[in-house]
């Protein structure tokens, strides 16, 4: 594991580190159409986006108090970026929204689940959180079922709430909201059902 700056988290097989510039290469590559995006409601990037959103990840290290933990996703045996996590912190820093990517070529092998344990154990045990939630397309089942594999519940259905591209065409999209309380987290951890190995 040779990472080029520093880790926040890390898992059984990722670890989870700070942006640098260089990352908007890797960035381009797995956002740069429609079909790589799936669900995700991003426009298509093209090289200055994707430069510019790299960018925008290294200032928010700057942030004080930081806010915004956007990070590159690597596995541990190669140091490849295979994706993106986030998470964004509530002005009063007590809840954060998640959010997470993983590329196409790297989908399917347990990696978002994981990765987004991680995420969980270093909000609520780094800054403490009381709760933190992610959302998806109400379609990509591979999304929300990485959340409830990393112990995430639903909370809410809702109803053609997002107009977003998805498959190159523009509509009303329904979503799911999972959530996921601090206490519950801690009480996981104590009867051995969730704990996020290598962190």
């Amino acid at each position: 594991m040779r990472p080029i700056s520093p880790i926040i988290f890390k898992t059984e097989r990722l670890y989870a580190r700070e942006f640098v510039l260089g990352d908007a290469d890797a960035v381009f590559g797995m956002s740069n159409n429609s079909f790589d995006l799936g669900y995700m409601y991003w426009e298509p990037m093209d090289e200055e986006m994707a430069f510019r959103y790299a960018e925008a990840c290294v200032a928010q290290q700057l942030e004080l108090p930081r806010r915004t933990f956007t990070l590159a996703l690597c596995l541990k045996e190669t140091d490849e970026f295979i994706g993106i996590i986030s998470l964004e912190l509530t002005d009063d820093r007590m809840q954060a929204s998640a959010g997470y990517m993983i590329a196409r070529a790297h989908r399917q092998r347990g990696y978002a689940s994981e990765a987004l344990r991680g995420l969980l154990a270093f909000g609520f045990l780094g800054p403490g959180l009381h709760r933190i939630t992610a959302s998806c397309d109400e379609k990509n089942t591979a999304s929300y079922r990485a959340m409830e594999r990393a112990g995430m519940r639903r909370e809410g259905h809702f109803s053609k709430a997002v107009y977003a591209l998805v498959n190159r065409r523009r509509s009303w999209r329904s979503t799911y909201l999972y959530a996921m309380l601090q206490k519950d987290f801690l009480m996981s951890l104590e009867d051995g059902a969730y704990s996020p190995s290598g962190s």
